[in-house]
């Protein structure tokens, strides 16, 4: 299934970026003659160069996740740690921090991404030739109901994601973590779990945190705020021991 949405991305994103080379390569003897140039304003300029540049990136992040994705996963020997790991860290996790982890979890997911690329071109669209296109009604409508759905989208994501961390009393107590070569534990006032580390079939590092997941939406979150310097980079050197999956 990963492969198959992966080609998806590949081929949606690759001939959105086609679309758009050829766009240009026609406009390109027009934008020589200086008397098209007269015929358009500052404004449609503007606003059609911001979504040609926005809308290039987007599929260009769209191809690279696509390719990701289909791309196979190179087998990395887990490197020899001869040494006795025992961290003990403590702490909470933060709103901001968990809101955008899970934000830019979600924004790879290919529907984000293409919902996103056509919201963009028909929001530019719109701002560059509004006034053109009023009485055309259906366009319009469609173009304000794109927005909409996109903006309410990313709005029920942010409530989801809110009512999540308000909802688990996990996030609102300070805990304790115990990180040793065999396990990792953790101890709160409504928590006491231990997991050994080959239960994990997935580990993920993102800038803020340590992801270890049991299942495919279910994941151990490690703050890195809650390593010294030392700790961090020696906790790093133990997780590429480990005859788990780096993604």
């Amino acid at each position: 299934m990963k492969k198959f949405i992966g080609w998806i991305l590949i081929i949606f994103c690759s001939f959105m970026l086609l679309m758009l080379a050829i766009s240009l390569i026609a406009i390109i003897p027009g934008v020589m003659d200086y008397s098209f140039m007269e015929k358009i304003s500052t404004k449609e300029i503007i606003t059609s160069s911001i979504g040609y540049f926005m809308m290039s990136l987007v599929f260009i992040f769209g191809l690279k996740n696509g390719l990701n994705k289909v791309k196979k996963d190179k087998e990395i020997e887990p490197i020899n740690y001869d040494k006795e790991l025992n961290l003990n860290l403590s702490g909470k996790i933060d709103y901001n921090d968990y809101r955008n982890l899970i934000l830019g979890l979600s924004f790879k997911n290919p529907v984000y991404l293409i919902s996103f690329g056509i919201t963009l071109l028909f929001s530019m669209n719109y701002i560059a030739y509004g006034e053109n296109i009023n009485d055309q009604s259906n366009f319009k409508y469609l173009t304000f109901i794109f927005i909409g759905l996109f903006l309410l989208t990313w709005i029920f994501t942010l409530k989801k994601i809110k009512n999540l961390y308000n909802t688990n009393s996990l996030f609102h107590e300070k805990l304790n973590y115990i990180l040793t070569n065999e396990s990792l534990q953790i101890k709160g006032d409504s928590l006491d779990s231990t997991q050994k580390w080959t239960r994990f079939y997935q580990i993920k590092e993102s800038k803020k945190f340590f992801l270890f997941f049991q299942g495919k939406e279910i994941a151990t979150l490690i703050d890195k705020k809650m390593f010294s310097e030392a700790d961090l980079i020696e906790f790093q050197n133990f997780i590429q021991s480990l005859n788990i999956k780096k993604i």
